[in-house]
């Protein structure tokens, strides 16, 4: 599908699911697409990612009554969040707003706006899959959710009678039911649901790298290298890179992650964004096997099977984006796997940290810079950036062309902070 009208030349900043998916959707339309990252595609923070599509994830992190939990999960060493002290002064007025973002006020209108995101994924999803001849890299399975207690469960239950309201499927597994479906798995007299709408791609970084692949041999161009600077005129963009480069274009889309700001500021705006680390341990030969991913709602950690063995993923941990990776963040989420799966482990075990792009209110920013139209923001999708990848990069493409976005952006746009 190439668009029959001008061909806007357009260069997309960040190679991960977001940037990659955008550069894939503009160039099909006909767009003149120089997608540009320091890393190849894939290998940063996408790299890792716990690979579900989970299009029932409407709900903010931060909600009525969460801010009381903090103090207990910071001082539990496995717990599912960790501050590193020295950063605090930096991350203590993200957490003002995080806070101020869970007022039930807030939420209702929070989780209306990701729900519209969210509606279209596994549509958007069906098409760049098979445009890009992926579609084997993806299950449909649905998800197995946990919780520890019936009170667990009950606490959260608002949540799944919003999503019956929303029409977002799910149900309740009985303990035999779970015995069937996933052996390994101990409920302990827990509570089991079936996520029956969530997906699953089994190599993240490989699924962006066909994006990517895709779009430049339907004609974009790659570069690896840093971009170091922006600036945007009515007529136009340019960027400048650490290798002494200098491209013009008629649109620059900022697809980068936690490094947003860097380049945001030059154009006059910042917005609160932090990095949420994330940590996974890949078993290459586990010694369990599963067909599901099974997340455990009360420990904050899930297993996923992938091409190449068993990830287990999660965490939250807030540090400077340059700091290094403590990897007994890792280590402590094997630890709560077990609670829950005793005989995890395995052979082949390698460890991977990333960082999510996260905003106090859990929705990404998109769309254009008012003061800079020509500029289109697609970051701080946080933990969701796979699953609203695509969808992302095809409301980016409608944008590009002076289509309606079809949803409405304004409780994503820069300026709500």
């Amino acid at each position: 599908m190439t668009g029959t009208g001008p061909r806007p030349r357009c260069v997309v900043v960040g190679a991960g699911t977001v940037g990659s998916a955008c550069a894939w959707y503009l160039q099909r339309r006909g767009a003149r697409v120089t997608l540009i990252d320091s890393e190849l595609p894939g290998q940063s923070t996408s790299y890792g990612n716990a690979g579900c599509i989970s299009k029932t994830s409407v709900f903010p992190f931060s909600v009525p009554g969460v801010i009381r939990k903090v103090p207990s999960w910071l001082l539990d060493p496995t717990g599912p969040l960790r501050i590193r002290w020295a950063q605090l002064p930096r991350v203590a007025p993200w957490l003002y707003r995080f806070w101020r973002a869970g007022s039930a006020r807030r939420v209702r209108q929070i989780v209306a706006a990701q729900a519209s995101l969210m509606e279209p994924v596994l549509r958007d999803f069906d098409d760049i899959l098979q445009g890009t001849g992926s579609e084997f890299l993806r299950e449909a399975r649905g998800a197995i959710l946990l919780y520890e207690s019936e009170k667990a469960f009950a606490a959260e239950a608002w949540k799944f009678r919003e999503r019956e309201r929303l029409g977002l499927e799910w149900r309740r597994l009985a303990p035999e039911e779970l015995r069937k479906m996933e052996p390994a798995v101990r409920l302990n007299g827990g509570v089991a649901l079936h996520e029956t709408l969530w997906q699953h791609v089994t190599d993240p970084a490989g699924l962006t790298r066909r994006f990517a692949d895709d779009a430049v041999q339907r004609g974009a161009k790659w570069l690896q290298d840093r971009v170091t600077g922006v600036t945007a005129q009515a007529s136009g963009v340019r960027v400048s890179t650490q290798s002494g480069r200098s491209i013009g274009a008629e649109l620059l889309v900022l697809a980068t992650g936690v490094w947003s700001n860097r380049l945001l500021g030059q154009l006059g705006y910042r917005v609160p964004l932090a990095a949420k680390r994330g940590y996974h341990v890949m078993y290459a030969q586990p010694t369990v096997e599963l067909k599901y991913p099974v997340m455990s709602a009360s420990r904050h950690v899930l297993l996923i099977p992938m091409r190449h063995g068993l990830r287990v993923a999660g965490t939250a941990e807030f540090a400077a984006i340059d700091a290094p990776p403590d990897y007994a963040r890792a280590r402590a989420l094997v630890e709560s796997a077990r609670h829950f799966m005793p005989e995890l482990g395995g052979t082949g075990i390698s460890q991977w940290m990333g960082q999510r792009p996260m905003t106090p209110d859990s929705l990404p920013v998109l769309g254009a810079l008012p003061r800079h139209p020509k500029v289109l923001c697609a970051f701080g999708h946080g933990h969701y950036g796979l699953t609203q990848g695509p969808t992302t990069g095809r409301i980016i493409s409608r944008l590009a062309f002076g289509e309606d976005p079809v949803i409405d952006l304004s409780p994503f746009a820069v300026t709500r902070f």
